[in-house]
């Protein structure tokens, strides 16, 4: 036998002979590639972790097989089963970061609490975490007498990577622990503020040689139905036929390139958005993307500008994605054919919206990556309605590294309306130049950012400019208001101890507003503090003086605003958090706008009854009351309480009940959810409709809903 046909089958045989059950056995991990987490990076600064933490990583053809044991804290140690995500906040886990580009563009991050429950999402340069990313892997654990043991197995389909010979991934191995009660993050490297993008500063990597690269083919049927009741105008209950529908989805990988397709998808969310108030708000509210189909590619549509706002393609016949995420150049190109259009026209101040037919999406990114995080990119949308018409975006951005603690980054904009001519849109309102109607005007926009930041171990600084300018309008993003520039300045104190204070920062900000005719619209001046204690207590203090408001040509001068806020979370059983505000607002939603005296109050707490069943409350009331007679502009609540027991880590059944003071009105919802993998989902629920008449609740709706979604995997 010669030596590189013997070479070959010993490594195929070491690695190939893990048994995946949460236990670390040392003659299974043996030959395995081992890492530990020396150091605590928070709340401490880089000192040395108390507890050890060793990692074990190997591989065979189709996986990559990772390996914790975290090592004392037994007493202190916070685990329930939960469902997906749902370990991010409250639990002990351990996690790892790939880089697999190693570039710092991005990386993937896999955790595990002690009871094998898993997360997974995507952290972009500027550390921000898309939550809601989610890709095939498991992880199964267990608490033993020294701490507890955790078993990772990733797919390699399940990570982009470059289609090299020899593939060399950085690693950022964590763990989340509350040692002796106070919560604390180990890492594998110190890391250091103020030295570029977090995972570049890894030492630790990963290599594999001759990787073959297996492209992804999957295909996600589903099958929804739904029965609805409503009441009508003349006060009967009306049951609509029950609806069913077909969709089919799926993904095929070629050559590096991603295609990604969805034939009638059902984009319905398994569970209601919560509920926000926006009694004294002339904007629409924004609510976050969670749709399975947007999940890979987020990235290519960041912007501070909302360039892309992925919720208003709202229900197409079909959409369909092609991304490659090659080693220097990546793109992404999206098309959608929308059965229903929403469409938001900005204005000063305010904004305006309404539900359109049918129109065509298109999306097209690039981005060319550079080492460190750093890049530049194009961003091109384009909008056609079936009214007529249509809206065009172009943009270019990148962001840059200097000497490591300098980061800048720009983004300009134009766009082009071409409106359609429609009634869903009625006001007299007008801006300088058009009207907010939609009656086939034509106009060309433009905005705009510059950002500057340094950062250092004890100090950051960081200079912000933004502007939309009066014709500046994103159909296919979201854009509430124009005719603005804005300036603002920061600068923020970091403070780091072993001591009862633990962690805190203070900053202080100022900002800038004016529109286009050099009227400014606010210019404030804000203070805020944060500390965290050892004891799992941490408070938020912050002050507000806005020495000059403009709204609607209605001027006001020192409109200061006070916040408080405070959580406390003594064991794995109760987390509660407060906040209350108070001072002057503006009263907006009334003829001739005032200052009032704003009270506003929240709690939100959770107990956790054992490792299966939680309930969680919350309530959040807001007032605005006249300063000279003391009646209300405004006072309501929304009040919420959830109870969730866990199955297992896949499946859950949950009630929720919410009443809203300010609509007089109620709903409960009932669910059953199964989930073992990220596409695959089984739901089974009702929701009921209740409204408050002359104090007698009654039933204005009722529906029943199910939705199965399997994911065939061929890969």
């Amino acid at each position: 036998m010669n030596k590189p046909f013997l070479v070959f089958f010993l490594s195929f045989f070491v690695f190939t002979d893990i048994q995946f059950d949460g236990y670390v056995n040392n003659e299974e991990w043996k030959g395995a590639e081992t890492y530990n987490l020396p150091y605590e990076i928070d709340p401490s600064y880089n000192t040395e972790a108390e507890h050890d933490t060793e990692v074990l990583i190997k591989h065979d053809a189709n996986h990559l097989y990772i390996a914790f044991k975290a090592y004392g804290n037994k007493d202190y140690i916070r685990a329930n089963i939960r469902s997906r995500d749902g370990i991010n906040w409250l639990d002990d886990q351990v996690a790892v970061g790939i880089d697999t580009y190693g570039d710092g563009r991005y990386y993937i991050r896999f955790s595990a609490n002690p009871l094998g429950s898993i997360g997974d999402n995507k952290v972009d340069n500027n550390d921000n975490f898309d939550g809601s990313y989610n890709v095939e892997f498991d992880a199964k654990a267990h608490i033993t007498d020294y701490g507890y043991e955790a078993e990772f197995k990733i797919p390699f389909t399940s990570l982009n990577f470059p289609e090299t010979q020899t593939q060399k991934w950085a690693l950022m191995l964590s763990r989340k622990l509350y040692n002796k009660g106070t919560e604390a993050r180990y890492l594998n490297y110190k890391k250091i503020d103020g030295a570029g993008c977090i995972i570049c500063q890894s030492t630790d990597f990963y290599t594999i040689d001759n990787l073959v690269k297996k492209n992804k083919k999957r295909l996600i049927p589903s099958f929804t139905t739904n029965s609805v009741r409503q009441k009508n105008s003349e006060g009967n209950m009306n049951e609509e036929p029950i609806n069913s529908e077909l969709t089919l989805g799926g993904e095929y990988e070629f050559r590096g390139n991603n295609f990604e397709f969805t034939i009638n998808p059902d984009f319905s969310q398994i569970e209601a958005d919560q509920s926000q108030i926006n009694v004294n708000s002339t904007t629409a509210l924004r609510f976050e993307e969670r749709r399975i189909f947007f999940n890979e590619g987020k990235d290519f549509l960041s912007s501070d500008l909302s360039t892309v706002y992925t919720r208003s393609i709202n229900s197409p016949d079909y959409a369909m994605k092609l991304y490659n995420r090659g080693e220097k150049h990546s793109y992404y190109f999206l098309d959608a054919e929308d059965t229903k259009t929403p469409i938001i026209v900005p204005g000063y101040q305010r904004s305006y919206s309404g539900l359109l037919g049918k129109s065509h999406a298109n999306i097209f990114s690039y981005n060319y990556n550079i080492e460190k995080g750093q890049n530049i990119g194009f961003l091109a949308t384009n909008r056609d309605f079936e009214e007529g018409g249509n809206s065009s975006l172009f943009s270019i951005k990148g962001n840059f590294l200097f000497k490591d603690i300098y980061r800048t980054q720009f983004e300009l904009v134009t766009t082009g309306i071409d409106e359609p001519f429609s009634d869903v849109i009625n006001t007299e309102n007008v801006s300088k130049e058009h009207t907010y109607n939609l009656d086939g005007e034509s106009f060309n926009g433009y905005g705009g950012v510059f950002g500057i930041r340094r950062d250092s171990e004890d100090w950051s600084t960081r200079y912000y400019f933004a502007t939309k300018s009066p014709n500046y309008r994103s159909d296919l993003g979201f854009t509430t208001e124009n005719d603005w520039k804005k300036h603002s300045f920061e600068h923020t104190y970091k403070y780091r101890s072993s001591g009862f204070i633990r962690k805190g920062n203070m900053s202080f900000k100022k900002d800038l507003m004016l529109d286009y005719d050099g009227i400014i619209l606010d210019q404030e001046t804000q203070v805020s503090a944060r500390v965290e204690l050892e004891n799992q207590i941490n408070i938020n203090v912050n002050w507000d003086n806005s020495h000059k408001i403009s709204y609607e040509g209605f001027v006001f001068n020192d409109v200061k605003d006070y916040n408080f806020g405070l959580s406390y979370s003594p064991s794995e059983k109760f987390w509660m958090r407060l906040g209350y505000d108070w001072g002057d607002s503006v009263a907006r939603n009334i003829d001739v706008p005032e200052i009032g005296k704003r009270t506003n109050y929240s709690i939100t707490s959770r107990y956790q009854f054992n490792d299966k069943f939680g309930l969680r409350y919350s309530y959040r009331k807001n007032q605005l009351q006249n300063t000279i007679t003391k009646e209300d502009y405004f006072s309501g609540y929304i009040t919420s309480i959830r109870g969730t027991y866990q199955l297992d880590k896949n499946s859950f059944f949950k009630v929720v009940h919410e009443y809203n003071n300010f609509n007089e009105d109620s709903y409960t919802q009932a669910l059953f959810q199964w989930q073992p993998d990220s596409a695959t989902i089984f739901y089974f629920g009702g929701t009921v409709d209740q409204e408050d008449i002359e104090g007698t609740w009654e039933v204005e709706g009722s529906q029943i809903y199910m939705k199965l979604q399997y994911l065939f995997n061929f890969d």
